[in-house]
């Protein structure tokens, strides 16, 4: 008896040991997990001057508006819509956060225990011609069957799993910040392209009129030729301003063509006319939408794209750091086996399997140091590439409003000129009637009207579109607009609950 109690101390002693060791072993992982550290992510610094090179007075709601209506022209606001609903470029960016958000939802899976099943039946039967090495093996046919579920689960002890996570999240912000860049590039194109195409008509038109001009010249000078008044040299200089006239036209109407080709293309459409039922001189002025220099790193999609991309390598660098550190990862299997089926769900059929396992690297031969070293230059690329599309959206504005500036005052200088040409056009035909000059100096003084109202409308032209540009550069709320407003819905992608997330403190 005395035996007997002694052995239960013995084993009820080993038990206890083992119970402690094996909670030794998970505070010592748990002590791990709590010394490793995980780095929150914050964009880096740019310095960013308080105001812009030029003061102007501005609209603090129009950024957050559908500028393109102010336009007052109903047929660009459908061309727009069109083009949000139908663009090709568009639906290639929706297509890709599809399939980041696949892979987001794949990775995020590696958090959770993954849990399958399993079921085998076999059978076999031993030969009586080959010798045994033991006679007493049983029955010559045997027959096995099992069914059960398996369990596999790695715990994240040090963010490994949690930073690919964040990285794939931040991949599929990034892919969205994408589409939300494309947005704003669009709308503004497409309003670009149409005001260009209404200039071409002005142009066209500027051209039909100076044709209709110099063909009542010809017949005037040809009726002048025949009575003897003027020589054929000012006949021939007539019919060659005339011919000089007609060239512009089928050059402006090819430039007319392929600009509604090119507007068909944004619009997703194959190349055609592009209805329109306004004028250039018919659009409303747009008013300059306010804000600071610092607003453009909240206002502007491709900034906060450029802030997720670097988002997701700085977690891939938390990633690459964690590769020192063993993989710890809990195994089990529950479930029935039976060499008779119809003892397969017998109480006594059933089994499990549990293990914790741990598996680290020893020698990698500079694997791991190479991908950290590779996480870490990519991270650094992020790094000026982000500084760089801040600087390059602080041109963009700033060459919008310096341009704006200056497109004003050349285009009250154009149009002071264009009244004085058409005095001189004016004056020059009198002296030629009155015989005291050649009609050389008339034809001069047309073409410089001419060529000074094309110059006045590609202003004119150019004001508006440096407008348009202005608000593509200070982006703002419109592009959210125009997407809730126009474009198809998709996914929507989950709060941010990881280490990585961006502080936007």
């Amino acid at each position: 008896m005395d035996v007997i109690v002694s052995k239960r101390k013995i084993q009820y002693t080993a038990s206890l040991r083992k119970v402690s060791q094996k909670a030794t072993l998970v505070a010592c992982l748990l002590g791990l997990a709590g010394c490793s550290t995980v780095e929150i992510f914050s964009p880096p610094e740019v310095e960013i001057k308080q105001n812009w090179r030029v003061d102007y007075e501005s609209s603090a709601e129009l950024a957050n508006t559908a500028w393109w209506e102010s336009f007052n022209d109903p047929v660009l606001n459908s061309l727009i819509e069109t083009a949000l609903q139908n663009n090709n470029d568009l639906m290639l960016a929706a297509a890709r956060i599809d399939e980041v958000a696949g892979r987001y939802k794949s990775q995020r899976s590696n958090l959770y225990p993954q849990i399958g099943y399993g079921a085998n039946a076999g059978g076999s039967q031993r030969s009586y011609e080959q010798p045994l090495s033991f006679p007493n093996l049983g029955e010559r046919t045997n027959e096995d069957y099992s069914v059960g579920l398996n369990i596999g689960w790695e715990l994240d002890l040090w963010g490994r799993l949690a930073q690919a996570n964040d990285a794939a999240r931040a991949d599929l912000m990034a892919a969205e910040e994408n589409r939300q860049a494309v947005i704003m590039s669009l709308v503004s194109a497409v309003a670009v392209e149409y005001i260009e195409l209404l200039n071409l008509d002005k142009k066209l038109h500027i051209a039909v009129l100076t044709l209709e001009d110099r063909k009542e010249s010809v017949d005037l000078f040809e009726k002048k030729f025949k009575g003897g008044q003027i020589s054929e040299l000012e006949l021939a200089q007539v019919r060659s301003a005339y011919q000089q006239a007609a060239s512009q036209i089928p050059v402006i109407e090819l430039d007319v063509l392929l600009q509604e080709n090119r507007l068909s293309l944004l619009l997703g459409k194959n190349p055609g006319p592009i209805e329109r039922t306004a004028n250039i001189e018919s659009l409303t002025m747009l008013e300059l939408p306010s804000g600071l220099p610092a607003d453009l790193l909240v206002r502007r999609p491709d900034i906060r794209q450029a802030v997720q991309k670097l988002a997701s390598a700085n977690a891939r660098v938390n990633i690459a750091e964690t590769q020192y550190l063993p993989s710890i990862s809990l195994t089990g299997l529950l479930g029935y086996a039976s060499d008779n089926i119809s003892n397969l769900f017998n109480g006594s059929a059933g089994l499990w399997e549990a293990a914790l396992g741990a598996a680290g690297p020893i020698f990698t031969g500079g694997k791991i140091e190479g991908n950290e070293q590779q996480a870490e230059a990519v991270r650094q690329q992020l790094v000026f590439e982000y500084k760089n599309t801040v600087q390059r959206a602080l041109k963009e504005v700033d060459d919008g409003l310096v341009t704006l500036e200056k497109l004003r005052v050349l285009q009250k200088i154009q149009a002071r000129h264009v009244t004085v040409l058409e005095d001189y056009v004016e004056y020059a035909m009198s002296r030629h009637d009155a015989g005291y000059s050649r009609y050389m100096e008339v034809l001069d003084a047309q073409r410089n009207l001419y060529a000074t109202q094309i110059n006045l409308a590609a202003t004119e032209k150019s004001i508006f579109t440096t407008l348009v540009n202005i608000y593509k550069a200070m982006g703002g709320g419109w592009v959210q607009l125009a997407d809730e407003k126009y474009a198809k819905p998709l996914i929507q992608v989950e709060p941010a609950e990881s280490s990585t997330a961006v502080d936007k403190s």
